[in-house]
């Protein structure tokens, strides 16, 4: 436990430090051409410009803002969105995965075809055809079903996490239905099996909480995913989060101070997740 604490303590230092050292890239240039001492000035810059957050200012439409404490509800937005899609597709894959696992071989062989078929669908297609399925659905019915934009005054949040959570399912399904059948091929299952526990007993009590562990090691990768989709997500539903904040803001200061509001509570929620695991595991 120490050992996970001071790793994990020393490596978000480091991460820190990086993302202020990329955030200072663009004073690298001076037009075509490197300017390394524009670099460490900029880098300077940076730091202090991070010691006075109510400096930094970003530009929408209607002029500049200060950036805080705007920030807190653009960046509120977008975790909302990122994180319920996350937890609603564990809950979701973690349903199906004990539903399949159920049925007969012949069955399931079919699901993981056609769950692999659809993990190669990009998401922009997925978002597009539920907008589309909406709109055609308005102009059939009159009903409208979900909104399908963020508008000023109206934040719309089911679509985005829907759409958002479709593909990580699939693959948090994938990865559980490979690694319960693994889990089943050792000898506690066997063991198990002969002292008269039924499959799903054995599947619930013994099978399924190490097959976790492996989701939780494979979260940080799938999280991240996820992030590498907001900004599509963002755009194509007229969300003003944290991805379009960057997008369109052009100040290194407004980059860096957004990479560390998304990279801490992700750092810190998986080193919780480390040290649960770790917990676990030793109990086990």
């Amino acid at each position: 436990m120490p050992y996970i604490l001071k790793d994990s303590f020393l490596s978000m230092i480091l991460s820190i430090i990086g993302i202020i050292l990329l955030g200072s890239v663009p004073y690298m240039f001076s037009g075509m051409t490197f300017n390394t001492s524009g670099y460490l000035d900029g880098i300077t810059e940076m730091f202090r410009v991070m010691l006075n957050p109510e400096e930094i200012m970003y530009f929408a439409e209607s002029g500049p803002y200060p950036l805080f404490p705007s920030m807190w509800g653009i960046y509120g937005y977008s975790v909302t969105i990122l994180f319920a899609a996350f937890f609603i597709a564990i809950i979701v894959a973690l349903m199906f995965a004990l539903f399949i696992f159920m049925l007969p071989s012949g069955l399931k062989n079919r699901i993981r075809v056609f769950s692999f078929v659809f993990e190669s669908i990009p998401d922009v297609l997925i978002a597009i055809g539920i907008q589309f399925f909406i709109v055609w659905f308005f102009k059939k019915t009159n009903i409208l079903l979900f909104q399908i934009v963020s508008l000023y005054d109206q934040k719309t949040y089911f679509v985005p996490i829907l759409c958002l959570s479709i593909l990580p399912t699939f693959l948090i399904l994938r990865i559980l239905l490979l690694n319960i059948e693994e889990e089943y091929e050792k000898l506690y299952v066997d063991t198990a099996r002969s002292k008269g526990m039924g499959r799903f007993r054995i599947l619930w009590r013994h099978v399924l909480p190490n097959t976790l562990l492996s989701v939780f090691h494979q979260s940080r990768n799938i999280l991240w995913f996820m992030l590498s989709n907001l900004l599509m997500i963002e755009f194509l539903f007229n969300i003003y989060g944290i991805t379009s904040l960057i997008r369109t803001s052009g100040n290194p200061a407004v980059f860096t101070i957004s990479m560390l509001l998304l990279f801490v509570p992700m750092f810190l929620f998986f080193t919780l997740l480390r040290v649960i695991t770790f917990k676990w595991v030793g109990e086990k």
